[in-house]
Order: structure tokens, then C-alpha cells, then sequence
């Protein structure tokens, strides 16, 4: 049997891959002090390998690939990992592997589209619209439509992203009655095409938002555990007093928190 190497804060380049095919080639030499610990040293050089080589949603090299390239023990390596999965550099997904983690958002409850709010903080905003038809209206869509039950709706699900990360699955419904010829538009961004192509400008809105575990769809589609939490936002549109939207937005609650202003309201 080979002798381990003594860990002097150094890596040799290496090559890891990940389940999701991610194949890369890095070099970690940082100098140490004699006082820092194996388990700081490991942490540091994850930390430089995060921030020079890796994207958000990369996985980082298996347990195995880092013990016998740094010489170190698994129990070392997994004290180091579990403290960037502290400070949110990093994130474990069950029965997959360690992966860097994507952006963090905080937002205040205002009416803004997804894609304006991502912009505001200097984020690439992405849509991938899963499906969209036309269909009739239950009798729950019609009632926050202020439709008749069996009118023609248009139901569009999608997958938002910000900055290649996945952060919330939506289904909106639509008057087909407001909206002739709203499958043929563009969908990322609909409350811009509302305003364009339709001239009805988003006014306000009701919102309320709840705590859900993840379904086996909602997981798939997020890249998330089933049963992960989720922050649910049910929301109903208006441009002027036409409803024009109801749409429900399931947002990962590791990626996304909301902040509210809150001031008294009579007497204690």
C-alpha cells in the first residue's frame, strides 16, 4: 500500500467530474501559515476553487478525489464542506452531490415582474415557458377571474431562472377573452407584453404567500429535494379594474426570502 503525502495547503491539478457531466482541471497552491488547521486550509483552497473556477450549480469534487489529492481525512473534508454549506457558498442535494450555490434574493412585496426585479439586482433573468394552451376555466380560476365557470382561459406554466439558477415555477392563467392571440407572443416576460401588444398596464395586485413541501413536479423542475420548502405566492393582477392574471409562483425558500414594512395599525 502507498503512503499518503503530508498535506502542505497544496493540490496537484486534478480533473473531477460531476453527475451532471462537469469535467474540470484545477491548480491550488496557496501559501499557509504553520498555525491554520488542515480544516481551514481545505475550506480555503474550496473557497478559491469557488471563486475562480466554478459557476453556481457546478458540483465540486467528490469526497474521494479531495482526501487522496489533499491528504487529508474524510472527516477533515467534510468539516471544511459543511462550513461553506453554512455560510451558503455551498449546498447539498441529496443522493446527487455538493454543488455552489446560486444567488440569494431578498424582496420586498411590490408588483414587478420577475424579470425587472432580477435586473434591479444585477442578475441575468431567464424563462423557459414548460407548456401553454387554452383550456376552460374551473370554477376557481373564474371566480379569481371574475369570469364564468367554462370560459376560455390560457394557462401558461414556466421555469424562472436568475443567472442560469432555478428559482421559482409559475402557472398563470389569462382571460382569452383580454388576450386574442397571446400564444403566438413571446411569453418570458407577459406582463411587458400585456403592456405593448395589449395596452394594459399592471396596476396592482392581491397577494398572499405560504409555506409548501416541494412535489415530485415542482422538485423536478426546481433541481431540488421533493419535499424541499417552498415560499408559495398566489397572486391576482389588475390593469385598472380588469383582472387580468392569477398566477401561482413557487419559489425555493434556500433561494428566496421576503421582506416586508410593518407599521402599527390603531391601539395595541
Amino acid at each position: 500500500m502507498s503512503e499518503r503525502a503530508p498535506f502542505d495547503g497544496r493540490a496537484a491539478p486534478v480533473a473531477a467530474a460531476s453527475p451532471g457531466g462537469f469535467v474540470e482541471r484545477y491548480r491550488l497552491d496557496r501559501p499557509v501559515g504553520p498555525a491554520t488547521t488542515k480544516r481551514a486550509q481545505v475550506r480555503g483552497i474550496l473557497e478559491e476553487l469557488i471563486d475562480t473556477e466554478l459557476h453556481p450549480g457546478d458540483a465540486i469534487p467528490s469526497e474521494r478525489v479531495l482526501v487522496t489529492r489533499l491528504g487529508v481525512s474524510r472527516v477533515t473534508i467534510r468539516q471544511a464542506i459543511a462550513d461553506l454549506v453554512e455560510t451558503g457558498a455551498l449546498e447539498r442535494v441529496h443522493g446527487k452531490g455538493t454543488y455552489v450555490t446560486g444567488p440569494q434574493i431578498d424582496s420586498r412585496l411590490h408588483l414587478t415582474s420577475f424579470s425587472r426585479e432580477m435586473r434591479d439586482r444585477g442578475l441575468i433573468p431567464a424563462t423557459v415557458v414548460l407548456s401553454a394552451g387554452e383550456e376552460r376555466a374551473g370554477d376557481d380560476v373564474a371566480y379569481a377571474l371574475r369570469i364564468r365557470p367554462g370560459r376560455p382561459v390560457i394557462r401558461v406554466e414556466r421555469l424562472r431562472t436568475a443567472d442560469g439558477t432555478p428559482m421559482a415555477y409559475e402557472v398563470g392563467y389569462y382571460p382569452s377573452a383580454l388576450f386574442p392571440g397571446l400564444l403566438k407572443c413571446e411569453l418570458g416576460s407577459l406582463y411587458d407584453v400585456f403592456a405593448t401588444e395589449y395596452g394594459l398596464v399592471v396596476t396592482s395586485g392581491e397577494q398572499t404567500v405560504r409555506a409548501e413541501a416541494a412535489d415530485v413536479h415542482q422538485a423536478r423542475i426546481l433541481n431540488i429535494p421533493r419535499r424541499a420548502p417552498l415560499l408559495v405566492q398566489e397572486r391576482v393582477t389588475y390593469a385598472g379594474d380588469r383582472v387580468i392574471e392569477m398566477s401561482t409562483s413557487a419559489y425555493r425558500a434556500d433561494r428566496y426570502r421576503i421582506h416586508m414594512a410593518i407599521t402599527p395599525r390603531g391601539a395595541g
